[in-house]
Protein backbone atom coordinates (compact mmCIF):
# COMPACT_ATOMS: atom_id res chain seq x y z
CA UNK A 1 0.00 0.00 0.00
CA UNK A 2 1.30 3.45 -0.74
CA UNK A 3 1.90 6.52 1.02
CA UNK A 4 -1.17 8.10 -0.61
CA UNK A 5 -3.30 5.04 0.11
CA UNK A 6 -2.10 5.10 3.73
CA UNK A 7 -3.56 8.70 3.68
CA UNK A 8 -7.03 8.05 2.34
CA UNK A 9 -7.42 5.05 4.64
CA UNK A 10 -6.37 7.30 7.79
CA UNK A 11 -7.82 10.49 6.66
CA UNK A 12 -11.31 9.90 5.30
CA UNK A 13 -13.39 12.32 3.76
CA UNK A 14 -16.35 13.70 6.52
CA UNK A 15 -13.97 12.58 9.51
CA UNK A 16 -13.04 14.27 12.91
CA UNK A 17 -9.77 15.63 13.49
CA UNK A 18 -7.50 16.94 16.26
CA UNK A 19 -5.63 20.14 14.68
CA UNK A 20 -2.26 21.36 16.21
CA UNK A 21 -1.56 24.65 15.21
CA UNK A 22 1.67 26.62 16.19
CA UNK A 23 1.73 29.77 18.14
CA UNK A 24 4.33 32.77 18.84
CA UNK A 25 6.42 31.00 21.98
CA UNK A 26 6.81 27.80 21.11
CA UNK A 27 3.20 26.62 22.56
CA UNK A 28 0.52 24.46 20.85
CA UNK A 29 -2.63 25.58 20.10
CA UNK A 30 -5.37 22.88 19.73
CA UNK A 31 -8.74 22.22 17.81
CA UNK A 32 -11.45 20.33 15.94
CA UNK A 33 -11.64 20.23 12.11
CA UNK A 34 -13.67 17.71 9.54
CA UNK A 35 -12.22 16.68 6.81
CA UNK A 36 -13.90 17.91 3.51
CA UNK A 37 -11.87 16.02 0.70
CA UNK A 38 -8.71 14.44 0.14
CA UNK A 39 -7.02 13.66 -3.02
CA UNK A 40 -3.63 11.22 -2.94
CA UNK A 41 -2.04 13.58 -0.14
CA UNK A 42 -3.89 17.16 -0.42
CA UNK A 43 -6.21 17.23 2.86
CA UNK A 44 -8.66 19.96 3.19
CA UNK A 45 -9.60 20.97 6.42
CA UNK A 46 -12.93 22.35 7.84
CA UNK A 47 -11.96 24.52 11.36
CA UNK A 48 -14.52 24.46 14.42
CA UNK A 49 -13.99 28.41 14.34
CA UNK A 50 -14.92 31.09 12.49
CA UNK A 51 -11.89 33.01 13.96
CA UNK A 52 -8.81 32.04 16.05
CA UNK A 53 -7.24 33.25 19.14
CA UNK A 54 -5.32 35.74 18.51
CA UNK A 55 -1.64 35.01 17.58
CA UNK A 56 -2.86 32.08 15.76
CA UNK A 57 -2.38 32.39 12.30
CA UNK A 58 -2.51 29.90 9.37
CA UNK A 59 0.18 30.80 7.25
CA UNK A 60 1.20 29.21 3.96
CA UNK A 61 4.28 27.01 5.08
CA UNK A 62 3.06 26.47 8.88
CA UNK A 63 3.45 22.19 9.82
CA UNK A 64 0.40 21.32 11.76
CA UNK A 65 -0.64 18.31 13.95
CA UNK A 66 -3.23 16.23 12.21
CA UNK A 67 -4.48 13.56 15.35
CA UNK A 68 -7.38 11.10 14.22
CA UNK A 69 -8.99 7.78 15.56
CA UNK A 70 -9.35 7.38 19.21
CA UNK A 71 -7.82 5.66 22.31
CA UNK A 72 -5.59 2.70 21.67
CA UNK A 73 -6.08 3.66 18.10
CA UNK A 74 -4.90 6.73 18.04
CA UNK A 75 -2.65 8.10 15.40
CA UNK A 76 -1.14 11.40 14.05
CA UNK A 77 0.43 12.26 10.81
CA UNK A 78 2.10 16.41 10.10
CA UNK A 79 0.76 17.77 7.22
CA UNK A 80 1.75 21.85 5.75
CA UNK A 81 -0.37 25.01 4.86
CA UNK A 82 -0.22 24.91 1.05
CA UNK A 83 -3.18 28.18 0.96
CA UNK A 84 -3.41 31.15 2.89
CA UNK A 85 -6.41 33.11 3.80
CA UNK A 86 -8.84 33.92 6.51
CA UNK A 87 -11.57 31.50 5.91
CA UNK A 88 -12.85 28.31 7.90
CA UNK A 89 -11.06 25.70 4.96
CA UNK A 90 -7.50 25.11 5.03
CA UNK A 91 -6.06 23.23 2.31
CA UNK A 92 -2.61 20.75 3.33
CA UNK A 93 -0.31 18.42 2.14
CA UNK A 94 0.60 16.12 4.50
CA UNK A 95 3.70 14.82 4.93
CA UNK A 96 5.92 11.70 6.22
CA UNK A 97 4.41 9.08 7.79
CA UNK A 98 1.40 8.13 10.09
CA UNK A 99 2.66 6.98 13.50
CA UNK A 100 0.70 5.56 16.55
CA UNK A 101 -0.22 8.42 18.83
CA UNK A 102 1.03 6.75 21.67
CA UNK A 103 4.64 7.56 20.82
CA UNK A 104 4.21 10.28 22.12
CA UNK A 105 4.12 8.83 25.22
CA UNK A 106 7.34 8.01 25.01
CA UNK A 107 8.88 11.76 24.52
CA UNK A 108 10.43 13.03 27.98
CA UNK A 109 12.96 15.31 29.15
CA UNK A 110 14.24 16.50 32.78
CA UNK A 111 13.53 19.09 34.48
CA UNK A 112 12.62 21.00 37.91
CA UNK A 113 8.69 20.62 38.09
CA UNK A 114 7.43 21.31 41.64
CA UNK A 115 5.60 18.06 42.50
CA UNK A 116 3.61 16.70 45.27
CA UNK A 117 3.03 13.36 45.82
CA UNK A 118 0.14 11.64 48.32
CA UNK A 119 0.10 8.36 49.41
CA UNK A 120 -3.43 6.24 49.05
CA UNK A 121 -4.21 3.19 51.45
CA UNK A 122 -7.25 2.77 48.66
CA UNK A 123 -6.76 -0.64 47.11
CA UNK A 124 -9.84 -0.56 44.83
CA UNK A 125 -9.10 1.42 41.64
CA UNK A 126 -12.71 2.33 40.72
CA UNK A 127 -13.00 4.50 44.09
CA UNK A 128 -9.66 5.86 43.41
CA UNK A 129 -10.27 6.83 40.18
CA UNK A 130 -13.84 8.04 41.80
CA UNK A 131 -12.08 10.46 44.11
CA UNK A 132 -9.34 11.48 40.88
CA UNK A 133 -12.69 12.98 38.97
CA UNK A 134 -14.15 14.88 41.98
CA UNK A 135 -10.74 16.71 42.41
CA UNK A 136 -10.28 17.33 39.00
CA UNK A 137 -14.11 19.07 39.52
CA UNK A 138 -13.40 21.08 42.74
CA UNK A 139 -10.30 22.50 41.43
CA UNK A 140 -11.31 23.19 37.92
CA UNK A 141 -14.38 24.78 40.00
CA UNK A 142 -12.10 26.91 41.88
CA UNK A 143 -10.19 28.35 38.89
CA UNK A 144 -13.55 29.15 37.34
CA UNK A 145 -14.02 31.50 40.85
CA UNK A 146 -10.75 33.18 40.24
CA UNK A 147 -10.38 33.96 36.65
CA UNK A 148 -15.00 35.52 37.84
CA UNK A 149 -13.34 37.13 41.28
CA UNK A 150 -10.03 38.22 38.95
CA UNK A 151 -9.52 42.48 38.83
CA UNK A 152 -9.28 42.79 35.13
CA UNK A 153 -6.34 45.34 34.21
CA UNK A 154 -9.33 48.18 33.16
CA UNK A 155 -10.81 48.21 36.66
CA UNK A 156 -7.41 49.76 38.06
CA UNK A 157 -7.93 52.46 36.14
CA UNK A 158 -11.11 53.07 37.50
CA UNK A 159 -12.06 55.82 40.27
CA UNK A 160 -14.54 55.80 42.94
CA UNK A 161 -18.08 57.17 41.49
CA UNK A 162 -18.99 61.13 42.16
CA UNK A 163 -22.29 59.93 43.71
CA UNK A 164 -21.00 57.93 46.29
CA UNK A 165 -19.89 61.09 48.13
CA UNK A 166 -22.90 63.51 47.61
CA UNK A 167 -22.18 65.73 50.70
CA UNK A 168 -18.53 66.33 50.54
CA UNK A 169 -15.97 66.68 47.05
CA UNK A 170 -13.76 63.32 46.99
CA UNK A 171 -10.23 64.06 47.20
CA UNK A 172 -7.42 61.72 45.70
CA UNK A 173 -5.12 61.95 48.19
CA UNK A 174 -1.85 60.13 48.19
CA UNK A 175 -3.36 58.14 51.48
CA UNK A 176 -6.76 56.99 49.23
CA UNK A 177 -4.15 56.21 46.79
CA UNK A 178 -2.34 53.61 48.53
CA UNK A 179 -5.36 52.37 49.88
CA UNK A 180 -7.05 51.78 46.81
CA UNK A 181 -4.06 50.11 45.68
CA UNK A 182 -3.65 47.86 48.41
CA UNK A 183 -7.01 47.14 47.97
CA UNK A 184 -6.27 45.78 44.46
CA UNK A 185 -3.53 43.94 45.29
CA UNK A 186 -5.53 42.07 47.54
CA UNK A 187 -8.27 41.48 45.17
CA UNK A 188 -6.23 40.40 42.23
CA UNK A 189 -3.96 38.08 44.28
CA UNK A 190 -6.61 35.15 44.14
CA UNK A 191 -3.44 32.64 42.82
CA UNK A 192 -2.87 29.57 44.56
CA UNK A 193 -0.06 30.60 47.06
CA UNK A 194 0.04 26.73 48.10
CA UNK A 195 2.92 25.99 45.57
CA UNK A 196 4.81 28.63 46.79
CA UNK A 197 6.99 26.69 49.60
CA UNK A 198 7.23 23.58 47.42
CA UNK A 199 10.84 23.06 46.00
CA UNK A 200 10.45 21.57 42.58
CA UNK A 201 12.33 18.25 41.76
CA UNK A 202 14.55 16.59 39.31
CA UNK A 203 12.11 14.79 37.14
CA UNK A 204 12.21 12.64 33.93
CA UNK A 205 8.62 13.22 32.49
CA UNK A 206 6.80 12.09 29.38
CA UNK A 207 3.53 12.01 28.50
CA UNK A 208 3.07 8.30 29.95
CA UNK A 209 4.69 8.85 33.10
CA UNK A 210 7.27 10.43 35.39
CA UNK A 211 9.86 9.78 36.99
CA UNK A 212 11.32 10.97 40.75
CA UNK A 213 14.13 11.24 42.85
CA UNK A 214 11.64 10.57 46.87
CA UNK A 215 12.65 9.40 49.90
CA UNK A 216 10.12 7.23 50.52
CA UNK A 217 10.49 3.80 49.01
CA UNK A 218 7.64 2.25 47.54
CA UNK A 219 6.40 -0.61 46.05
CA UNK A 220 5.85 -1.93 42.54
CA UNK A 221 2.31 -1.39 42.50
CA UNK A 222 1.86 1.00 44.50
CA UNK A 223 -0.97 3.56 44.01
CA UNK A 224 0.18 7.37 44.53
CA UNK A 225 -2.03 10.51 44.26
CA UNK A 226 0.28 13.27 42.12
CA UNK A 227 -0.21 16.76 41.48
CA UNK A 228 2.62 18.27 38.63
CA UNK A 229 2.95 21.96 38.55
CA UNK A 230 3.27 22.40 34.40
CA UNK A 231 5.27 26.21 33.89
CA UNK A 232 2.80 26.65 30.84
CA UNK A 233 1.96 29.93 29.35
CA UNK A 234 0.10 32.47 29.85
CA UNK A 235 -0.68 30.29 32.72
CA UNK A 236 0.44 27.62 34.50
CA UNK A 237 -1.82 24.06 35.01
CA UNK A 238 -1.95 21.94 37.65
CA UNK A 239 -2.33 18.27 36.42
CA UNK A 240 -4.20 15.78 38.69
CA UNK A 241 -3.13 12.29 38.35
CA UNK A 242 -2.82 8.76 39.78
CA UNK A 243 -0.07 6.64 39.24
CA UNK A 244 0.76 3.17 39.57
CA UNK A 245 5.03 2.04 40.87
CA UNK A 246 6.85 0.74 38.12
CA UNK A 247 10.25 0.64 40.19
CA UNK A 248 12.04 2.30 43.41
CA UNK A 249 15.51 1.51 43.72
CA UNK A 250 18.08 2.78 46.50
CA UNK A 251 20.44 5.68 44.60
CA UNK A 252 23.39 5.30 46.85
CA UNK A 253 24.87 8.29 45.26
CA UNK A 254 22.21 10.63 46.01
CA UNK A 255 21.40 9.28 49.45
CA UNK A 256 24.90 10.01 50.41
CA UNK A 257 25.16 13.07 49.54
CA UNK A 258 21.94 13.97 51.02
CA UNK A 259 22.73 12.18 54.46
CA UNK A 260 19.04 10.36 53.22
CA UNK A 261 17.44 7.48 51.86
CA UNK A 262 16.67 8.51 47.98
CA UNK A 263 15.34 6.03 45.38
CA UNK A 264 14.74 6.77 41.86
CA UNK A 265 11.15 5.86 41.71
CA UNK A 266 9.16 5.67 37.97
CA UNK A 267 5.81 6.13 38.15
CA UNK A 268 3.68 5.18 35.38
CA UNK A 269 0.01 7.87 34.91
CA UNK A 270 -2.51 5.68 35.75
CA UNK A 271 -5.62 8.40 35.81
CA UNK A 272 -4.80 11.42 33.66
CA UNK A 273 -7.00 13.77 31.41
CA UNK A 274 -5.89 13.66 27.97
CA UNK A 275 -6.00 17.32 27.97
CA UNK A 276 -3.44 16.92 31.13
CA UNK A 277 -1.53 14.65 29.12
CA UNK A 278 -1.60 17.05 26.17
CA UNK A 279 -0.13 19.48 28.25
CA UNK A 280 2.55 18.05 29.37
CA UNK A 281 3.57 16.75 25.41
CA UNK A 282 3.67 20.11 24.69
CA UNK A 283 5.49 21.52 27.42
CA UNK A 284 7.78 19.10 26.74
CA UNK A 285 8.37 20.06 23.04
CA UNK A 286 8.25 23.84 23.97
CA UNK A 287 11.07 22.87 26.10
CA UNK A 288 12.97 21.18 23.18
CA UNK A 289 12.52 23.69 20.98
CA UNK A 290 13.81 26.18 23.12
CA UNK A 291 17.29 24.10 23.86
CA UNK A 292 17.33 23.46 19.87
CA UNK A 293 17.40 27.38 19.67
CA UNK A 294 19.56 28.18 22.25
CA UNK A 295 22.28 25.31 20.88
CA UNK A 296 21.84 26.75 17.81
CA UNK A 297 22.69 30.76 18.89
CA UNK A 298 25.25 29.17 20.72
CA UNK A 299 27.19 27.31 17.65
CA UNK A 300 26.26 29.95 15.50
CA UNK A 301 27.37 32.70 18.25
CA UNK A 302 30.67 31.12 18.50
CA UNK A 303 31.25 31.42 14.33
CA UNK A 304 30.87 34.81 14.60
CA UNK A 305 32.11 35.84 17.95
CA UNK A 306 35.94 36.30 18.70
CA UNK A 307 36.44 36.03 22.46
CA UNK A 308 34.26 32.85 23.75
CA UNK A 309 34.97 34.15 27.01
CA UNK A 310 35.37 37.11 29.45
CA UNK A 311 39.20 38.19 29.78
CA UNK A 312 41.11 38.35 32.78
CA UNK A 313 43.51 41.26 33.87
CA UNK A 314 46.34 39.47 32.35
CA UNK A 315 44.95 38.29 29.20
CA UNK A 316 43.87 42.20 28.59
CA UNK A 317 47.37 43.55 29.58
CA UNK A 318 48.95 41.24 26.94
CA UNK A 319 46.33 42.12 24.59
CA UNK A 320 46.93 45.68 25.10
CA UNK A 321 51.33 45.32 24.82
CA UNK A 322 50.58 43.53 21.58
CA UNK A 323 48.42 45.99 19.94
CA UNK A 324 51.24 48.41 20.81
CA UNK A 325 54.31 46.29 19.19
CA UNK A 326 51.90 46.10 16.21
CA UNK A 327 51.41 50.00 15.95
CA UNK A 328 54.96 50.64 16.77
CA UNK A 329 55.87 47.96 13.60
CA UNK A 330 53.41 49.60 11.07
CA UNK A 331 54.87 52.97 11.77
CA UNK A 332 58.78 52.00 11.35
CA UNK A 333 57.23 50.32 8.24
CA UNK A 334 55.31 53.68 6.80
CA UNK A 335 58.61 55.40 8.24
CA UNK A 336 61.22 53.40 6.15
CA UNK A 337 58.95 53.43 3.20
CA UNK A 338 58.84 56.99 2.90
CA UNK A 339 62.65 57.46 2.97
CA UNK A 340 63.13 54.99 0.51
CA UNK A 341 61.02 56.68 -2.02
CA UNK A 342 62.23 59.69 -0.95
CA UNK A 343 65.95 58.13 -1.93
CA UNK A 344 64.91 56.64 -4.64
CA UNK A 345 63.58 59.68 -6.31
CA UNK A 346 66.76 61.53 -5.88
CA UNK A 347 69.18 58.87 -6.55
CA UNK A 348 67.38 57.15 -9.54
CA UNK A 349 69.49 55.99 -12.19
CA UNK A 350 68.54 57.13 -15.54
CA UNK A 351 66.98 55.72 -18.55
CA UNK A 352 68.51 55.36 -21.98
CA UNK A 353 65.91 57.79 -23.37
CA UNK A 354 66.58 60.21 -20.90
CA UNK A 355 69.98 60.53 -21.37
CA UNK A 356 69.66 60.49 -24.85
CA UNK A 357 67.18 63.99 -24.58
CA UNK A 358 69.55 65.28 -22.04
CA UNK A 359 72.56 64.67 -24.55
CA UNK A 360 70.93 66.59 -27.63
CA UNK A 361 69.81 69.30 -25.70
CA UNK A 362 72.87 70.34 -24.11
CA UNK A 363 74.31 69.87 -27.86
CA UNK A 364 71.47 72.13 -28.40
CA UNK A 365 73.01 75.17 -26.06
CA UNK A 366 76.25 74.92 -27.08
CA UNK A 367 75.24 75.36 -30.81
CA UNK A 368 73.00 78.27 -29.56
CA UNK A 369 76.38 80.11 -27.75
CA UNK A 370 73.81 79.56 -24.22
CA UNK A 371 75.11 77.88 -21.09
CA UNK A 372 73.40 75.26 -19.47
CA UNK A 373 71.06 76.97 -16.30
CA UNK A 374 71.34 80.63 -18.41
CA UNK A 375 68.16 82.44 -18.13
CA UNK A 376 66.85 83.20 -21.99
CA UNK A 377 67.63 86.05 -23.81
Amino acid sequence: MGDYDKYIEHFPAGMKVNVGIPVPGGSIFHDWAIILAIDEDLLELQLSRDVLPAGVRLLVGTILDIRGGKDDNAYCCRGIIVTEGDRREVLLRLIGEIVSDELREFYRIDAFLPIKYFITHRTSEYALKLDWQAKREARAKLERERRENEVKPWQRLMLPQQENFPDEEFDATEETSEELDEGFTEADDSRDHSWDDVIPLAANISGGGIRILLHHQFKAGDLIILEIYVPTEPQPRIVDAVGTVVSSLQNHAASKQMQRDSYNTSIEFLFIDERDRDTIVSHIANVQLKRIRQLREHYLGRGLNTEDHELTDTERLRLKILQIILAIIVCLLLGGLSIYFKHYVENRPKGDIELIFEKGFMEYLKKSGRQPGAPPQ
